[in-house]
């Protein structure tokens, strides 16, 4: 009996063999398919905290830059209108 050509009592077994083995390369492939994406993602997070970090840094120097201004203007304007009301 030769395993290229199934017995006539069962012929379905090498159909089943071949679809099963397809399946499982189908399978083998989309694990490394996914894989991959997986390390895209992961590499794509590590930019985004990254850029994220950066961000951040340039937000908190810029806010300590816009509060004392704020209160100069703030104080300009009260100044102001102190003088004109005054005299």
């Amino acid at each position: 009996m030769s395993e290229s050509h199934p017995s006539p009592e069962r012929p379905h077994l090498l159909d089943h063999e071949g679809r099963i083995a397809r399946l499982e390369g189908i399978v083998e492939q989309i694990d490394v398919r996914l894989g991959r994406i997986e390390t895209k993602i992961d590499a794509n997070d590590a930019k985004i905290d990254a850029t994220r970090e950066v961000l951040e840094g340039k937000i908190d120097r810029l806010y300590h830059w816009v509060i004392p201004l704020q209160i100069t203007t703030i104080l300009a304007i009260a100044g102001l209108a102190f003088k004109a009301f005054s005299g």
